[in-house]
């Protein structure tokens, strides 16, 4: 059953790859024409090197006269026929590099990158940005080199064994069977042990994947290996990853290797076959010299294509075992759109109703939920760490969907809105601050399209970056690096902020927005938050209590559930959950 099932994997995997192509089947039809013309090039050229043989042979052994123009003739043409095959080779060649580069590979990736875009988050998170890389790379690179080489298995192996094969059976039955009754014992075996190979390659591809993604984990996590002289520790998971892929690789490469030499064995039985056959058969005077020396042109040329086909059987597999992981990937459940609905005229009032949700179906995160948020009103979001307070946003922000219950906007299910319509009105500052490479400036413009120079600056004071970033030699126009590193935490985290001002939307959520500035620009930046909140429905995720105290509801969330909600001062009256955090921060300032 296993066999069955891989076979018609593959099967799929080649229909689906051959179905990748037809944007650019037009110049596969004429690349395979002009291999075609080659091929037939080819073939012509071993009866011309016979009969010109023959007219020597005959020349020394019986004395004939010698028609040197019409060897002479023969040799030009013999020039001219290998000449256009070797041209013919080098047109179809720099043609398929051309469009399956352009076309085949680049559309394929571009394919891919479509799909993340519409892909749940979750399936991002779980799988390591560097599998997804390889497989944008590697993978697609493989596939492309099939779809390179398919003509040279197609047109040079297949088309070109039968015509050889036509040809010496009309020329001599029986020493054309001397060679043919090879073949199939060469094929049967060559696809044997190819198939052999599918699922080191398969495992090669996969950890492949893992190299990429721990390649990925220490350049962004450069600084904490160095900080905790983890290189040796990094180099050693990198080393037995290289070393497993590569334990793959040969055992892969190794039973594909054995391909060849069961071709070239075959080939050299079919050699020594027809030099004893043909010596034989001279000798009687069925058969002339020259058509012995083209019958053994024809066998060399018969094992070019027994070893593209035995090539192309071992690359094949490789090609399966990336094309399974990047239809896995294109195949992916997509998220669910509706139609856009206008919300220009949304007030921003948040309703959660008996919300469930869990990132692990065996382990419950949020259970019966319920929130309400009237527009304009600041809330708090509290608790421990672990106990669902980033989810709460998540869930509202629809980077992940509730498994029950309703999130409300307006009284408008957010799974009634497209996902655009619903974060065009939110606003985020998060922890995590993301910034892009290009100029401050288009960071901080990055939150409204159309943005003026003038409300760009308007936001970075707002924020209280403008001065930091006039001291800069090139002020707005300051190039951020590619990981951000030419400026702090703190200021980059303060143009997030800059972005959400220019932003100007309904609601705003703010995840430990202060939590890598210092205590003075904390202060500032309060006010402006003060400033921006206003009128404005405003979720605040804290750790430090004392940056939410005025907040008109707090929220404290425990495994999931809301323990405690009201104000600052009636949770403390309550003594309960909250206060004991609040106190417990209180004495450790104190």
């Amino acid at each position: 059953m296993p066999k069955t099932e891989n076979k018609m994997s593959n099967r799929h995997a080649l229909k689906r790859i051959l179905g990748d192509t037809k944007p650019i089947m037009g110049w596969l039809i004429i690349s395979a024409f002009i291999s075609l013309v080659s091929v037939c090039l080819a073939l012509i050229a071993p009866e011309i090197v016979g009969q010109v043989s023959n007219e020597i042979f005959v020349f020394r052994a019986q004395n004939v006269p010698l028609d040197m123009a019409s060897i002479v003739q023969s040799c030009l043409v013999l020039v001219a026929v290998y000449g256009a095959s070797a041209l013919c080779s080098l047109g179809t060649m720099l043609m398929m590099n051309n469009v399956v580069s352009r076309h085949f590979t680049c559309t394929l990736r571009i394919r891919i990158s479509d799909k993340i875009r519409r892909i749940p988050i979750k399936y991002v998170d779980k799988t390591p940005n560097g599998e997804i890389i390889s497989r944008m790379t590697d993978d697609v690179s493989v596939m492309g080199n099939t779809v390179h080489n398919f003509l040279d298995i197609v047109i040079q192996g297949f088309v070109k064994l039968v015509g050889i094969s036509i040809i010496i059976f009309y020329m001599q039955p029986i020493m054309a069977a001397a060679v043919i009754i090879f073949v199939p014992l060469s094929l049967v075996l060559s696809a044997k042990i190819s198939q052999k190979s599918m699922k080191h390659f398969m495992g090669a591809r996969e950890v492949n994947g893992k190299i990429y993604a721990l390649a990925e984990e220490d350049f962004t996590g450069f600084d904490t290996i160095k900080a905790f002289n983890l290189e040796e520790r990094q180099q050693r998971e990198y080393g037995a990853l290289v070393d497993k892929s590569s334990e793959k690789l040969k055992r892969g490469y190794y039973l594909s290797g054995i391909v060849q030499p069961i071709v070239a064995l075959t080939n050299n039985a079919a050699y020594i076959a027809i030099c004893i056959i043909g010596g034989w058969f001279a000798i009687e005077g069925w058969v002339n010299v020259g058509e012995v020396v083209a019958f053994i042109l024809y066998a060399k040329l018969f094992a070019g294509p027994l070893e593209s086909i035995a090539n192309g059987l071992s690359m094949m597999q490789n090609t399966f075992a990336s094309a399974n992981r990047v239809y896995e990937l294109l195949d992916q459940e997509e998220m669910k759109e509706v139609p856009n609905k206008d919300v220009s005229s949304l007030d921003g009032n948040i309703t959660f109703e008996h919300v469930n949700f869990s990132y692990d179906p065996a382990q419950p995160l949020i259970t019966d939920l319920n929130i309400e948020v009237k527009s304009g009103q600041k809330v708090a979001i509290v608790g421990p760490t672990g106990g669902g307070k980033t989810t709460i946003v998540n869930l509202l922000m629809r980077f992940y969907d509730v498994d029950s219950g309703r999130i409300l906007v307006d009284g408008m299910d957010i799974m009634d809105m497209s996902r655009a319509d619903l974060r065009s009105v939110f606003s985020m500052v998060l922890q995590d601050t993301w910034l892009f490479s290009g100029t401050i400036y288009d960071n901080i413009a990055y939150g409204m399209e159309n943005a003026t120079r003038e409300q760009v600056e308007e936001a970075a004071r707002q924020a209280h970056i403008d001065y930091f970033i006039n001291t800069l030699p090139d002020g707005y126009n300051t190039v951020i690096n590619e990981e951000s590193t030419n400026i702090s935490s703190g200021q980059k985290q303060l143009l997030t902020i800059a972005r959400a001002y220019l932003s100007n939307r309904k609601v705003l959520i703010l995840d430990e927005a202060t939590s890598n500035v210092d205590t003075r620009t904390e202060i500032l930046i309060q006010n402006t938050m003060d400033d921006l909140m206003r009128d404005r429905t405003s979720f605040v995720i804290a750790h430090r209590l004392s940056t939410i105290i005025d907040a008109d509801i707090i929220l404290v969330v425990d495994k999931g559930r809301i323990v405690e909600q009201g104000s600052h001062k009636e949770l403390l009256k309550k003594k309960g959950f909250y206060a004991e955090i609040y106190n417990s921060q209180y004495e450790l300032l104190h």
